[in-house]
């Protein structure tokens, strides 16, 4: 029997408040990216880094600045 498919895939590793790992879960099965059926983060991100999903942001780009 021959093994699973190697994917040419990249681990990225992120710090991020609490509750936000289940949130991008949550918005990646609402929008559809999903993987045994659960939410898909890295099929999230590989869709807005592609530009298959826009992001708009939420606060003027100068209150952006400040924050981060």
């Amino acid at each position: 029997m021959a093994g699973r498919k190697k994917l040419d895939r990249t681990n990225l590793h992120a710090r991020v408040a609490q509750g936000t790992g289940e949130k991008l879960k949550e918005i990646a099965q609402l929008l559809g990216y999903t993987h045994s059926n659960q939410g898909s983060t890295g099929q999230l991100l590989d869709a807005i880094a592609s530009g298959e999903l826009i992001l708009i942001a939420t606060k003027n780009i100068t209150d952006v600045n400040k924050s981060g």
